[in-house]
């Protein structure tokens, strides 16, 4: 048997990657595309096509690359550069110098595509680009050729930008990996589109294939901002792959809540997930400022991502029962991402709050509406996998996060709604009215701790203008602590 030749030892040297600049597409691709070959980018019209494409181009010409740029439509290269303007890659000084605009459909038009390639080649031959894009290429489909006749171009091409070293892309206004030519003779093979959910509508890019390259799988949501698209990789897709395991931690994190710590045993586990369900109005937000609070004043960093309350308010009803959270909040110690649950990208909210902890150094999360969190994930089944993804992200970096999550109320007693997730949260707490002789009282017990014992029996909660504390427990029972 023939060995397999290592590294340094005759094997093939290793396809350089070229970098697109694309926030979020090289993790995407795998770190970039490989270099001097051959791809095809499509979507519909207004998909982002011209603008992903032009972006990588102008990244590349900032840094002295040369940039090669035919059209086969009828667009106009002075309106082509007017709507390129408005983003903030854009330099006219690398227009005519490092990124050269050439019409090729009157060549197309003259001799088909066999002209078309000889000015193709020519053009590389006297311009010497480090990348070309080839925009309208639906236009020598829409030629006729015979099928052999278009394989035939495909293969030369893709021959052509190898030997001339020339990372080429082409980009075409279609859908759908079908097996035409130019869809299958490629090195790779992207395609952007559009999501609609009800009258919401969200861009999504997805990588059908990519030579040399282990790429994410997948649908990945972008936008398109001042500086061009900036692309979101699917949270599942990235935690699937890190292969990183959350460590195990044995420190207990207090609530500076009175009696609440002696019934937990301690507190929570460093690094856990709990979630805090609870009827409105019962006191879940407050519970979790106190963790907060709890935290800041023993010098910790902490991050808080609500969905119908700003800051400003948060901080006023952490006020109104002693909880000065003002002073951390002017000195950064804490953060505060508020979105409304509307047209939010739920991927981008995730990679923003994950930043934030890495950059801060951020111990201490709470996320304050779950079900505002569920609201933005637009793809029908995906919470779940969100979720679980999301959790995996926070325990790998060892923050202890709180999770609020309102439950209607119903009559005697009942609570209804949606624990899905319940399996992700190592604790949960469950707060809720109960009637005392006509008189609705907060109450408050734990369903679930793990790695420690706790007291099993409802206890009555109390809030004033000191914050909150637990009393006896309900009906003065006395119930023995839930081993581990």
């Amino acid at each position: 048997m023939t060995p397999i030749p290592t590294p340094g030892a005759g094997a093939p040297a290793r396809i350089p990657l070229l970098s697109t600049g694309v926030s979020g597409l090289d993790e995407i691709l795998g770190g970039g595309f490989p270099a001097h070959s051959l791809y095809l980018i499509q979507g519909l019209a207004g998909s982002g096509k011209t603008t992903l494409a032009c972006q990588i181009g102008f990244q590349h010409a900032r840094k002295g690359k040369k940039v090669l740029i035919l059209t086969l439509i009828a667009e106009t290269h002075g309106k082509m550069l007017n709507h390129l303007s408005s983003f903030s890659f854009f330099d006219d000084s690398l227009v005519g110098e490092r990124i050269v605009f050439l019409g090729a459909y009157p060549d197309l038009l003259k001799g088909g595509m066999r002209e078309l390639l000889k000015f193709i080649a020519a053009t590389l031959a006297e311009q010497r680009p480090d990348i070309m894009i080839i925009d309208g290429f639906r236009t020598v489909r829409d030629a006729r050729p015979s099928d052999l006749a278009l394989s035939e171009f495909m293969l030369s091409l893709n021959s052509l930008v190898s030997t001339m070293q020339c990372t080429t892309f082409l980009l075409s206004p279609t859908e759908g990996n079908v097996a035409d030519s130019e869809n299958t003779l490629v090195d790779g093979h992207i395609e952007l589109s559009q999501y609609e959910q009800g009258l919401q509508l969200i861009r999504e890019i997805k990588v059908y294939k990519l030579r040399g390259s282990k790429h994410l799988l997948g649908r990945h949501v972008f936008e398109v901002a001042e500086e061009g698209l900036v692309i979101y990789p699917r949270l599942e897709a990235v935690s699937s792959t890190s292969g990183a395991a959350p460590e195990v931690s044995r420190q207990r994190l207090g609530f500076g809540i009175a009696g609440w710590d002696q019934l937990t045993h301690g507190g929570v586990a460093r690094g856990s997930t709990t979630a805090l369900l609870g009827n409105p109005g019962v006191g879940k937000t407050l519970m979790g400022l106190h963790f907060m609070h709890e935290g800041l004043r023993r010098g910790e960093n902490c991050l808080i991502v609500g969905f119908y309350e700003s800051p400003l308010r948060l901080i006023e009803k952490a006020a109104s029962v002693g909880i000065h959270l003002q002073p951390y909040y002017d000195s950064g110690a804490l953060q505060v991402v508020w979105h409304p649950p509307l047209e939010v990208l739920v991927d981008g909210l995730a990679q923003r709050v994950l930043r934030n902890i890495e950059e801060r150094k951020v111990s201490r999360l709470m996320v304050d509406g779950l079900d505002g969190l569920r609201d933005i994930i637009l793809h029908a089944g995906r919470s779940r996998s969100f979720l679980a993804a999301f959790v995996n992200e926070l325990r790998n970096r060892g923050v202890t996060t709180f999770f609020t999550q309102e439950l209607p109320y119903f009559g005697r007693g009942q609570l209804h709604g949606d624990m899905s997730a319940s399996m992700l949260f190592e604790n949960i707490i469950l707060l809720r009215y109960v009637d005392v002789n006509g008189i609705n009282r907060r109450q408050i017990g734990v369903l679930k701790l793990r790695e420690n014992s706790y007291d099993a029996a409802n206890h009555i909660l109390l809030i004033d203008d000191s914050g909150m504390s637990i009393e006896a427990a309900v009906g003065g029972a006395v119930v023995p602590p839930t081993p581990l």
